[in-house]
Parts: C-alpha cells; structure tokens; sequence
C-alpha cells in the first residue's frame, strides 16, 4: 500500500474567510481587482471578469453582494429569476449558460433599466459557444478584465491564506519549496494544500520539506 494512501477522516475544518481584506492581490490580478472595487461608482454599466478556474474570481465577487444580486449560470439556464425585478446584477460562470435567449432578456433588461451587471467567465468572450449574434455582440461591448496567470506574490498569498482557513500551519521554507515544486496554477495550488491538509490530519505530524518531497513524489509515481 502507498505510505500516503488516505483513510477517511472526519470533516473537521475551519470556515474559509471570503472578506475583501483577505483577497490575495498581486500583478496578475490588480487590474481586475481595481476593476471590481470601482464598478459601482465608474459610469461602465457592463463587466466581465476572465480568469481560469480557482483564481478567485468568485471570492473578489462576493465583496459585492451587500450591493448586487449573485446569480449562477443555472438560475440563467433554469429561469429561475423574475427578469421585471432585476437591478444591479451578478452572473457567475457564463460559460455554462446555455439559454441565451434568457440571458440576453436579462442583461438587456439591466440595461434598459440603467441598473449595472458584472459576469465572470473561465473563457473569453469570443471562445465561447454562442450563436446568438445580438447576445455575443452585447457581450463584447462590455468592458473586459482579465486575471492572469499566477504571479510568485500571488500563489505565495493563496497557499498562506487557504493553509491559514484550514488552521495548516506551513515555516516559508516549507512554502517556497511547494512553489518550487508544483505546478503554478490556481487549481493545482488549491488542490495541492487541500491534500496535504488531509495528510496532516492523518500524520498528525508537522508539514516538513522531507514530507511534502515524498508526498510530491508518491503523486507523480
């Protein structure tokens, strides 16, 4: 049997805190972050953030939702909102819309009403899957703001902050060594902590350069 092959353990874990202060920012996302903790006072009434999977998008979002409705692309898909009493408005994860139809009701509703709509996409616009021409074209008429690949700041700020929710507590050895030696994106990182906090659970025992060495190794063999 692998030496690091999981039993199961009980969910004990601390609330991952989602408040502005604790967004990690960084060169690869300040241009989006100035974007969002500005749209409410600039004159732009429409927004899109694109950035790949676990770059925390949905994180610097929930900083609006005092101020905004937060919708996911199945409320869009289902219909599940009464279009007539939309204001400010929040679609996460457009990509996985697939009635267009309601969404452009939507958005153009916002629109008429002079309400404002902020969306978040893994893709950009124009790699979506939409053959609705006055939707794509609503779409690119909005302004754009990517969150780029991860920068050192960046992934040095997420390990920090998810390891710190999960009460893990890693030396900044420890925490250059993984950026050393994993593979820099949003998801790996995120998923990477999410293991080697199952690890310390079943160890019980302090993270340790020689620890995460094995650990990354039993990965890749």
């Amino acid at each position: 049997m692998n030496d690091f092959t999981y039993q199961q353990t009980l969910p004990l874990k601390l609330l991952p805190s989602y408040g502005r202060h604790d967004f990690i920012v960084g060169e690869s996302n300040l241009e989006a972050v100035k974007w969002v903790d500005n749209f409410s006072k600039s004159k732009v009434n429409g927004l899109i953030i694109i950035g790949p999977i676990a770059s925390g998008k949905s994180h610097l979002i929930s900083t609006l939702k005092n101020k905004y409705k937060i919708l996911e692309a199945e409320d869009i898909n289902k219909e599940k909102i009464n279009i007539l009493k939309l204001e400010d408005l929040v679609i996460e994860n457009i990509e996985k819309i697939e009635n267009h139809n309601f969404f452009l009701h939507a958005i153009n509703f916002v629109k008429e009403k002079h309400f404002k709509v902020l969306l978040t996409s893994r893709l950009p616009i124009k790699e979506l899957n939409i053959s609705l021409e006055d939707l794509k074209s609503r779409l690119l008429a909005y302004s754009h703001s990517k969150i780029l690949l991860p920068t050192d700041d960046v992934l040095k700020g997420i390990i920090i902050k998810i390891s710190k929710d999960k009460g893990l507590l890693l030396s900044d050895v420890v925490i250059n060594y993984i950026l050393n030696h994993v593979e820099r994106s949003y998801s790996i990182i995120n998923s990477f902590i999410n293991e080697l906090d199952k690890l310390s659970l079943i160890r019980k025992k302090k993270i340790t350069i020689p620890l995460v060495k094995n650990f990354i190794e039993s990965k890749s063999s």
